[in-house]
């Protein structure tokens, strides 16, 4: 890269970078959502009567089912017009906040669901023959484990949050995040390989840092044993 390109792809990693807390705050929000409505539809889908949990089920699967983008599009475009109708503005940060958290719960049922799937069933087995109730049972021996085994998955869930947050700057997000700011240095000084090679700097930067943390949070919380068998 010449010397004067590599002045500029230094002047687009600062412009660009300043979108961060835009993308985190969008990634943060989102699987905090995706956490709160993933563990109901978990319960849901092990403690209600039919047919809540088909619904739970269906619900699961036509967000997995759809590209992201589209469900942006459906919340920012589709329910944001019809909210408008009733003087509701739907602004495009909440919008895509919105989209992400629902997108997200719908993988986080499904890693909640495997962990406790994988709980052996010796162990509901010993809980009923000291006359645990089923929520007992879940409460006090299964999700404790459960959490601890779904670590890994959910921290990649939020890797892939940050990631997926750039969808939401087609939408006009304020203040700009990370790709919007890309958008924005490109069009406005037309270098595109610097403004786009900034913004996947910054996202390399942020998902390696994720990452690594979550490492540290996996080794810290591993159940005794399943980190040796190569479990976790």
């Amino acid at each position: 890269m010449a010397p004067m390109a590599f002045q500029d792809y230094i002047d687009a990693l600062l412009y660009v970078s300043m979108g961060i807390p835009t993308t985190m705050s969008l990634a943060a929000l989102a699987f905090s959502i995706g956490i709160v409505l993933g563990s109901l539809l978990l319960l849901t889908r092990f403690f209600l009567p039919k047919p809540l949990p088909w619904i739970a089920t269906a619900y699961v699967e036509a967000f997995r089912g759809t590209p992201l983008l589209v469900q942006i599009f459906i919340i920012y475009f589709g329910v944001g017009g019809y909210l408008k109708a009733y003087g509701i503005n739907l602004d495009p940060f909440t919008a895509g906040v919105i989209a992400l958290g629902l997108n997200s719960a719908a993988y986080q049922a499904e890693i909640f669901r495997a962990a406790v799937q994988a709980i052996p069933v010796e162990q509901y087995l010993t809980a009923e023959a000291y006359a645990f109730t089923k929520a007992q049972t879940f409460r006090y021996i299964i999700l404790p484990q459960a959490l601890r085994i779904a670590l890994p998955a959910l921290m990649n869930e939020l890797v892939l949050l940050i990631k997926d947050s750039s969808l939401v700057a087609v939408i006009g997000v304020f203040p700009p995040d990370v790709f919007r700011r890309a958008d924005y240095f490109s069009a406005s000084r037309f270098m595109y390989f610097e403004a786009y090679m900034a913004a996947a700097t910054v996202y390399f930067i942020l998902c390696y840092t994720m990452v690594k943390i979550s490492h540290w949070i996996e080794r810290r919380y591993a159940i005794p044993g399943y980190l040796r068998r190569g479990i976790l």
